[in-house]
């Protein structure tokens, strides 16, 4: 976690439940806070779980600092799919090895959730 506190200039703190989730810091509130958002991580998860969902959330992080889509239009799809990617390619570019095929399963299950959600 302080890795990715210092690489994203984030918070990351524990949240009660099974949810996790990324909160970008307005933009006017970023030096008065002194990071660029929070991380929330579900403390009711295995510790498998936290692992991959901070991969996820680092992914968003990564996507919503080189979003090219900001100020245009946004598929939240797409960017679920590719916060799941980044945060994997981070993960794996920091020695933090995951299971591909237990991700693989976990990205299916959460996709599959999210559509039935929004």
């Amino acid at each position: 976690m302080g890795m990715a506190e210092y690489d994203f200039n984030v918070s990351v703190e524990y949240t009660n439940g099974n949810n996790s989730y990324w909160i970008p810091t307005p933009p006017d509130e970023v030096e008065d806070l002194g990071h660029i958002g929070i991380i929330d991580i579900g403390d009711d998860q295995s510790e498998f779980e936290k692992i991959i969902s901070l991969v996820h959330e680092i992914g968003h992080v990564i996507f919503n600092d080189k979003n090219l889509f900001k100020k245009h239009r946004r598929i939240p799809l797409f960017e679920e799919s590719l916060a799941w990617h980044l945060g994997y390619d981070y993960a794996l570019t920091n020695g933090i090895e995951i299971n591909l095929e237990e991700y693989a399963e976990r990205i299916e299950l959460a996709l599959q959730l999210y559509k039935e959600i929004k």
